[in-house]
């Protein structure tokens, strides 16, 4: 189920519609280039009037029966005149006020289409997994939309994915849940669940407690909230950073905290997860530089499975490392790295016949960690 995006060039910064790639399969049309080969499948089309100029809805309007079929969402400012009378005139169309929430927006394009988020799922996924996947992907849209919009978090949500995945993880294993989560399609997403999913496998074997396990869990599934801030154009770019795009990427512990601050629900180590993961022990870590003594277990394990996660990822860049590559090149990390702690996880890796983590779908996504 793929939602098609259509705006007279790139989409304005101030657009919500640049959020919707986290929620759905989506793709970006130029207005001019609206045909039946770039529309495609699509089951819904949302189209930005912000900035849309004469020639771009001039082209619009002429290949509009492209697009007549599906159900189709007008963003216009219900305070501009003239964005209300080009909508209008385009026909057979829904308005929505761009100011309405992104949640509502959210839940308009899912009654328009209904979505299992487990229909992707490879076939042969265990029962348990299959459920956690689906608790989980519930929580991620939840956070999403809280970063964007303020509200609180939603914390039984969160206790209870995390609990769904560590009982999946003890039943089933970490190799299905790896296998579903890379169906995901926000590449975004997809890193968060690899990353819970390792966590909670890792605190496991380390033989933390319950609690312990589901609290690296919740971590690793909040960890990256700070990039519901940064332009999809960036996270899902398909080719390598710029330093300024990479700049902008290693804010996200920033924006994250930005975030969580003010959200006293949410526990303190999972605060810290998302803040502090690019923390290292010597102190060259971002974003604040602290070091051994004030970077806690929990942080400790999260850098390490956040670490793993990327360098295996498969990206449209590079192909992911293997697993042994991938341990070498964070026993080299040295004192940046828990050494001891490492040594743990690379048993857990290495011994349990763990196999290659690779993303199965190198076009998703891309900005890790």
């Amino acid at each position: 189920m793929e939602i098609v995006l259509i705006s007279d060039g790139p989409l304005p910064l101030d657009s919500p519609v640049r959020k919707l790639p986290f929620f759905f399969p989506a793709r970006l049309i130029d207005m001019a280039r609206v045909n039946p080969g770039t529309v495609g499948e699509a089951s819904v089309a949302i189209v930005e009037l912000l900035e849309a100029g004469d020639p771009g809805l001039t082209a619009l309007k002429a290949s509009w029966t492209s697009i007549a079929e599906i159900p189709v969402i007008c963003l216009a400012s219900k305070k501009n005149r003239r964005e209300i009378i080009q909508a209008a005139a385009l026909g057979k169309t829904e308005i929505m006020d761009r100011e309405t929430p992104l949640a509502l927006l959210v839940r308009r394009i899912k009654a328009l289409i209904p979505q299992d988020p487990v229909a992707a799922l490879p076939a042969g996924v265990p029962a348990r997994t299959v459920e956690a996947y689906r608790k989980s992907n519930t929580f991620l849209d939840s956070i999403g939309l809280s970063a964007t919009e303020g509200s609180n978090i939603q914390i039984n949500l969160m206790n209870e994915s995390a609990a769904e995945i560590l009982a999946a993880l003890s039943l089933d294993g970490l190799s299905p849940w790896m296998e579903a989560v890379q169906s995901h399609h926000s590449g975004t997403y997809c890193h968060s669940l690899m990353v819970a999913g390792l966590a909670g496998m890792f605190a496991s074997f380390l033989g933390w407690s319950k609690n312990d396990c589901e609290e690296v869990i919740a971590g690793g599934l909040v960890h990256d909230i700070g990039k519901m801030r940064i332009p999809l154009t960036i996270l899902d770019k398909t080719d390598k950073l710029t330093r300024e795009e990479r700049e902008t990427i290693d804010k996200h512990p920033l924006f994250g905290r930005e975030i969580l601050k003010p959200r006293l629900e949410v526990p303190i180590d999972i605060k810290k997860m998302a803040i502090q993961h690019h923390e290292f022990l010597d102190g060259s870590g971002y974003p604040d530089g602290i070091r051994a003594d004030r970077i806690v277990p929990k942080v400790r394990l999260m850098t390490i499975c956040d670490i793993f996660t990327a360098l295996t990822e498969s990206r449209t860049y590079k192909e992911g490392l293997p697993v042994r590559a991938a341990i070498s090149t964070m026993l080299d990390m040295g004192g940046k790295l828990d050494q001891p702690m490492l040594a743990q996880f690379a048993r857990m890796v290495l011994e349990r016949d763990f196999g290659q983590v690779s993303r199965g779908n190198a076009a998703r996504g891309k900005a890790a960690g």
